[in-house]
């Protein structure tokens, strides 16, 4: 056989198909007429960085450990006591029977701003100071430090009435403070607990709610008016209410976001403190 006729009868066999990689439109049925082959279980989908928006926690972000939050609980009910912060007695919880009165018989209210350092208690407090029309005003009284944290509390007389006065404070929230911050509670008639929103401020929020806890004692927590004012809602990166709120124990109470800064939601929070201390402490 010559060699022309090999190389022919050589180009009219059939092929062997060779194997090869299959490409993304030949796996599809459509495109090979037939259901496709069982593929690797995709990889998981990639966690995107938190938006705000999300209920999840921050990806990436330290948010609390119990061994940087944990307060002295023994040291804590030692400066309550050095406070007179005492069990709460059956006429304290009975609305009118026992109110504080001035020279003038107006009924004087307390409302303390309790949280961690800068977490914006002072600032909210100078804005309902400067924007709150409604309610006659006296004089705030400061006392901070050279970087203008308090370091004792804020004050100022808020007048609902020619009978009711309002007397509202805020803390100093550095940890060093912690006798004077106490010392403030005493004989408070509601509370405005202002956590940071801040994911690296949880230490700090997880240590002030177990403090106030602990220095009111289970009772007066359990009966006080108590407000929740998560602030910094403004910031990229703030953490999710409902996080928030479970990883503090806050269920039950009242909570706003809020932005002390712009004012946001700090009239509809501070409305909410007067009414229910008004209804705790008088029964109006």
């Amino acid at each position: 056989m010559s060699i022309f006729r090999r190389l022919t009868a050589r180009r009219k066999k059939p092929k062997t198909k060779e194997s090869r990689p299959i490409d993304s439109a030949e796996a599809t049925p459509a495109a090979a007429g037939k259901e496709p082959r069982a593929t690797a279980p995709p990889s998981p989908p990639v966690v995107r960085p938190y938006a705000g928006t999300a209920s999840a926690v921050p990806v990436g972000t330290f948010v609390a450990s119990r061994e940087d939050f944990m307060i002295d609980a023994a040291e804590t009910q030692t400066l309550a006591r050095a406070a007179k912060i005492m069990p709460q007695t059956t006429a304290e919880v009975v609305p009118g029977k026992l109110l504080k009165r001035d020279d003038k018989d107006r009924i004087h209210i307390k409302i303390v701003f309790y949280g961690p350092s800068l977490s914006g208690k002072t600032t909210a407090l100078r804005w309902l100071f400067a924007n709150v029309r409604s309610l006659a005003k006296g004089k705030i009284v400061e006392v901070s430090d050279d970087l203008g944290r308090t370091t004792f509390f804020d004050f100022v007389p808020v007048s609902a009435s020619e009978k009711i006065v309002f007397d509202v404070f805020t803390v100093a929230g550095q940890r060093r403070h912690a006798s004077n911050r106490i010392a403030v509670l005493r004989d408070a008639d509601g509370i405005i607990f202002m956590p940071d929103s801040t994911p690296e401020q949880m230490n700090e929020n997880l240590a002030s709610i177990q403090e106030l806890r602990i220095a009111l004692g289970t009772d007066r927590t359990a009966t006080l008016p108590i407000v929740v004012a998560l602030n910094k809602r403004d910031v990229p990166n703030a953490l999710p209410v409902d996080y928030m709120v479970s990883m503090l124990g806050l269920e039950g109470y009242p909570v706003f976001g809020t932005v002390a800064t712009a004012g946001t939601n700090l009239l509809r929070m501070f409305q909410r403190i007067l009414r229910d201390a008004l209804i705790f402490k008088v029964g109006i």
